[in-house]
């Protein structure tokens, strides 16, 4: 087996400089707290553009197109391209599971199982438009979201990538077999984080790797508190966690029948022990919502490590996830604004900045 291609720092000499001044762009805690105070959507884009968002007619809109030019800034500053592509191929997975619920009413139960069985994607109806879709997909993305609808509802196989259609056969199957919408999502997030880990596995990047496998740790403690508080069953936990954790699923499926106390010790000594330690009263009101706010923040956590070197592809990487990370508090704040919720509450939900000391 080949050894890891190193990544060399001195590429990324500019691109390190260039963020490093970028930085300076990222919400402070004044803009933040003016978005707390803001009673409209209009002062949040007034807010919005004084901190360098693009002009937009809504908010919503300003948050994509920042978005997509933050992803096309981040690829012309990497070398290796891949690891870009690990972040944005979770969009393409998320854009199928979009697609493939879309399109699965307009299946026929007794042909479907029929194809699924010759490793054919189900029927659709030709009526099917991507109009449906377009609200919900997320870019940027390595395939175009229109050109993943008209492959997966005309079976053409040949307008994407063979890994993707697959995935596409794969979930359907799953979906067919039981009729259980839940199955969609949980294969399709299995293949995402393997697809991911392939994309950078020849890559030496543990900025990125470490990212990746954190994400996955956090997504299968979160499954296990859940199916526990559910009642769902061992073996639907089994389906449903992520093969690319550091924490051996083994172990966390042999902690599904045990007590809280157990989950604690699996987890001590982890960076996730304060999370383990929800499952004492998991499924009470706000919990949830606290095991997401704290997940979150360990990813944050984890992409400060970048602000400790000098120069290297950790430094655009980060700015990139912490400026998504910055998107979603401004989404928080514009969901409680548009349902009447109270200001104190978007300030309790709000995530840890990648930059602390601004």
């Amino acid at each position: 087996m080949r050894g890891k291609k190193p990544l060399k720092a001195h590429q990324y000499n500019y691109a390190s400089g260039r963020i490093r001044a970028m930085e300076l762009q990222l919400l402070d805690s004044g803009r933040l707290n003016r978005l707390y105070e803001a009673r409209s959507t209009e002062d949040i884009m007034r807010i919005l553009a004084d901190s360098g968002y693009p002009a937009a007619p809504d908010p919503e809109a300003g948050l994509a197109a920042e978005t997509a030019a933050t992803y096309k800034l981040i690829e012309s500053l990497v070398a290796d391209g891949e690891l870009v592509d690990a972040l944005k191929i979770f969009h393409d997975f998320h854009n199928l599971k979009v697609v493939l619920k879309s399109l699965l009413f307009t299946w026929s139960k007794a042909a479907s199982a029929e194809e699924a069985v010759c490793d054919v994607l189900p029927e659709s109806s030709s009526s099917c438009s991507f109009q449906s879709c377009a609200p919900l997909v997320l870019k940027p993305s390595l395939v175009d979201p229109q050109i993943l609808f008209a492959a997966v509802r005309d079976r053409q196989q040949d307008l994407i990538p063979a890994w993707l259609y697959q995935a596409a056969l794969k979930a359907s199957r799953r979906y067919l077999s039981t009729y259980d919408l839940s199955m969609i999502d949980l294969t399709l997030d299995q293949d995402a984080a393997r697809q991911a880990e392939l994309l950078i596995r020849h890559l030496d990047c543990p900025f990125l790797s470490g990212y990746l496998s954190r994400k996955a740790d956090l997504a299968n403690l979160g499954m296990l508190l859940r199916t526990r508080f559910l009642r769902s069953g061992k073996e639907y936990l089994e389906k449903a966690l992520l093969p690319t954790g550091t924490i051996a699923n083994q172990q966390i499926l042999d902690c599904y029948a045990g007590d809280a106390g157990e989950i604690k010790a699996l987890y001590d000594n982890t960076p996730y022990a304060e999370l383990a330690a929800l499952a004492e009263n998991y499924g009470e009101p706000g919990t949830a919502t606290r095991f997401s706010q704290i997940a979150d923040n360990l990813v944050i956590d984890w992409i400060r490590t970048a602000r400790w070197i000098l120069s290297g592809p950790d430094i655009p990487l980060a700015y990139l996830i912490g400026r998504e990370m910055e998107i979603k508090n401004i989404r928080i704040v514009l969901t409680c604004l548009l349902n009447g919720i109270p200001v104190s509450q978007a300030r309790e939900m709000a995530r840890d900045r990648y930059l602390t000391w601004r």
